[in-house]
This record gives C-alpha cells, sequence and structure tokens, in this order.
C-alpha cells in the first residue's frame, strides 16, 4: 500500500472512532479549496467563460465570496463578476458544492456596471455556470460519516 494511502484509512480509522464518541470537526484548508476551485476553470457554457477566480471567507455570513473575470463570445464583451456562495454537502458525490449564488457585482470593461436587463440576463448565466460546482472532494469512506459544514476564517470546518 502506498504510504498515503495508509495515511488515509488511519485517519478513517481515527475519524470513525472520535465521532462514534462525541461530535468531532476538522477544517479543510482554505488553500486546498482555492486549489480545487481554480482546477475547475475555466468554465464555458454557451458562449460565456468564466476565469481566474479568487475566492475569500466570509465566516460571519457562513458564505465564500467568489470572484472572477468572464467574457462571451459573441459581443467580445468581457468584464469582472462577484458572487457570494453558500456551501453544502452532496453525500451522494461525496463533494462540498457552491449554491445559493447571490451576485454581488458585475461589470463590463467598456461599459462600467452593467445596465439592468443587460446585468439580469447575465446574472441568469453565471448562476447557471456556478450553481453545483464542486469545490471540494472528500473519499466516501469519510464523507458518508459528514453531519455538517461551516464557513471559518480561513477553512471549511467538516463536523461528524
Amino acid at each position: 500500500m502506498s504510504m498515503m494511502l495508509k495515511r488515509i484509512i488511519c485517519l478513517a480509522v481515527i475519524l470513525s472512532s472520535m465521532a462514534q464518541a462525541h461530535a468531532f470537526s476538522f477544517g479543510v484548508p482554505k488553500d486546498l479549496i482555492d486549489i480545487a476551485v481554480t482546477k475547475k476553470f475555466p468554465m464555458e457554457k454557451y458562449t460565456l467563460a468564466i476565469d481566474h477566480p479568487i475566492t475569500k471567507f466570509k465566516k460571519e455570513l457562513a458564505k465564500i465570496e467568489l470572484c472572477g473575470t468572464w467574457s462571451e463570445k459573441l459581443t467580445h464583451a468581457s468584464g469582472e463578476f462577484c458572487v457570494d456562495v453558500q456551501p453544502r454537502w452532496n453525500k451522494s458525490k461525496g463533494d462540498i458544492e457552491i449554491s445559493k449564488i447571490n451576485i454581488l457585482k458585475i461589470n463590463a470593461k467598456d461599459l462600467g456596471e452593467l445596465p439592468t436587463a443587460l446585468s439580469k440576463t447575465l446574472n441568469a448565466t453565471v448562476l447557471s455556470l456556478l450553481d453545483g460546482t464542486s469545490i471540494y472532494h472528500m473519499p466516501d469512506f469519510l464523507g458518508k460519516q459528514l453531519q455538517s459544514i461551516h464557513v471559518d476564517e480561513d477553512s471549511i470546518k467538516l463536523g461528524f
């Protein structure tokens, strides 16, 4: 067995034992979340692409702010966006996903803040691109024991 696999099995046994005795939690560091998020980009849907993700964890709101750039191929428009998202646990996949997306800002390089009608259309597209995006995957033997997730300043706390 590889050393990494032995460590994961050992961690699973420890977590399982501790979870049976009393509630236990540990954090997935922001750096690991950022690496996983970066691997998901650039994302494209129809003619819209989003890229260059940056995250900021907001413990007081229990949300993660996700900012990046967008570009549209037909019109060659581009700009920046920021959304806040709430992490949710998808037990069937063993993933922490983003949900409850709320647009904080969308602008275009040549126009500044987008007009309301265009902003609504683009908001709907950006929302559909991001909703359900996995930001972290856990091994199944750990993920099936997960009871809760909470946003902290520099990690996502996983409760068992």
